[in-house]
């Protein structure tokens, strides 16, 4: 068993391409394993806690300013950014909303696991992940609301209670799971660790792209065309956040810089469909299917750029 999630641990990005894919082939896999979901997003959190570096983390809160800085940048200025962009130009109403909400998201909760198999800053995503996902509820609705005009299904109270249980417990468990097995064995473990996280994470694909073959089928084409929206805006997010750090805080450094540009383009797209009204645009709804592809598909694609530029080898 050590050996196949050290060979997981390995080949982790192919494996996530991989899950996407056979969700796709066997959409009764699909949907067999929809009802995961949320448990892999809870094993995800506890995963990538267990993993991360608690002195960096520590560090980073020593600079309160900068992870609220941050935390404004994700959550308020790059959904006005997007609907400045959006606004002017000729998309379907329903790509051009989820593009704006998909940019004032929360942080995916599995990034800091891909980031930490990229040789990325894992503590800083973690913090990012937790502050924004926190934070959500609140500004979401007032994203949704102000900008596009949409009445949001769950009050932000309500969104705020399940996110606090669903963070809070994760907290709790990977807390009490670092001290039971300490620094030492947690290191030890980290390739196992690493292997469990990707099983985790190929089971989260699967289980997203129920419902995503009918689509196909019915309109390859508009389906294909959300698809490379979703990557633009994955990859735009990620270069252009990146881009302004280098600018602006060069003496964070490339690796600081680098998670949080990643940190930027994965987006939980979950909590999102969590709070859309029941008559909400097909178009949207598609959209927030389609760009699983750039989340399970990019970071195969950016792992070796990402080591290379960390100077971090492969594991």
């Amino acid at each position: 068993m050590t050996r196949t999630l050290a060979f997981l641990a390995r080949h982790a990005m192919t494996a996530m391409v991989a899950g996407v894919f056979l969700g796709l082939l066997v959409p009764a896999l699909a949907t067999a394993l929809r009802p995961m979901l949320a448990p892999a997003v809870w094993l995800l959190l506890v995963l990538s806690l267990l993993r991360v570096n608690i002195d960096e983390g520590a560090a980073h809160l020593g600079r309160p300013w900068r992870l609220a800085v941050l935390l404004a940048f994700f959550l308020v200025a790059m959904p006005a950014a997007m609907f400045a962009i959006t606004s002017v130009s000729a998309l379907p109403p329903g790509i051009a909303g989820a593009m704006v909400l998909t940019a004032g998201s929360s942080v995916l909760i599995s990034t800091p696991t891909i980031g930490l198999l990229m040789g990325l800053d894992g503590a800083m995503i973690v913090l990012i992940m937790l502050g924004s996902t926190l934070l959500v509820p609140l500004t979401m609705p007032t994203v949704g609301l102000f900008l596009l005009g949409l009445q949001m299904e769950m009050s932000s109270l309500e969104l705020m209670g399940r996110l606090a249980a669903l963070v809070g417990s994760g907290v709790i468990v990977a807390a009490l799971g670092r001290k039971f097995l300490g620094p030492g064995r947690l290191q030890g473990l980290s390739g196992q660790l690493d292997g469990a996280a990707v099983i985790v994470l190929i089971i989260f694909a699967l289980a997203i792209m129920d419902g995503m073959t009918a689509r196909l089928i019915a309109e390859p084409a508009f389906v294909l065309f959300v698809a490379v929206i979703s990557f633009a805006v994955y990859t735009g997010l990620l270069i252009v956040t990146v881009v302004i750090l280098a600018i602006i805080t060069p003496r964070w450094g490339r690796r600081l810089n680098l998670s949080v540009g990643l940190a930027a383009g994965c987006r939980n797209l979950g909590i999102i469909l969590a709070v859309l009204p029941s008559d909400t645009d097909p178009d949207m709804l598609l959209y927030f299917a389609a760009g699983q592809f750039p989340i399970y598909i990019m970071p195969a694609v950016l792992r070796p750029v990402m080591l290379r530029l960390v100077a971090k080898k492969t594991i």
